[in-house]
């Protein structure tokens, strides 16, 4: 498989890549394919990897109480693991592909190696997650806000 440069400059970096990034992103990102029901990432396992779901689609799911919960979908584009990825924690999610999915990932190895040669490029990629961040957040509050006018029996 080959790294859909032209993908990213559209979906993800919003910027063009020259040639000395894309070899440095070819370089640095693992492509790996995922058939459906195939693991992607386990809650528990080991922070540090930041993944992309270049194409197909995915269930997050969160294991409590004996019960899997499906707490979000990644469609194209979508981040995960950007928590434990962050943090060196583990991973507070599952990721199961529901189709077949191809994703990139980085480690914080591979970034802390991007950072040392290429900051616009490091801008890029933090950005996206930034945005990715705060569209999950948003995404927490509106179903919190929901809820509470559930539960006083004010219902939207």
């Amino acid at each position: 498989m080959t790294l859909d440069t032209k993908w990213l400059e559209e979906k993800v970096l919003l910027r063009k890549l020259d040639s000395v990034e894309i070899s440095l992103l070819q370089k640095l990102l693992q492509i790996t394919e995922y058939a459906a029901s195939e693991k992607i990432m386990l809650q528990g396992q080991a922070g540090g990897t930041l993944y992309l779901l270049r194409s197909g689609e995915a269930n997050i799911t969160c294991q409590g109480n004996d019960h899997e919960i499906r707490v979000a979908t990644a469609h194209e584009a979508s981040l995960f693991g950007e928590m434990s990825f962050l943090t060196g924690e583990e991973a507070s999610a599952s990721v199961t592909a529901q189709k077949t999915c191809i994703v990139y990932s980085l480690t914080r190895t591979a970034y802390s190696e991007l950072m040392q040669k290429n900051q616009d490029l490091v801008f890029a990629l933090f950005t996206h997650l930034l945005a990715h961040a705060a569209s999950v957040i948003r995404h927490m509050n509106e179903e919190h806000l929901a809820l509470q006018h559930y539960i006083s029996g004010r219902r939207v």
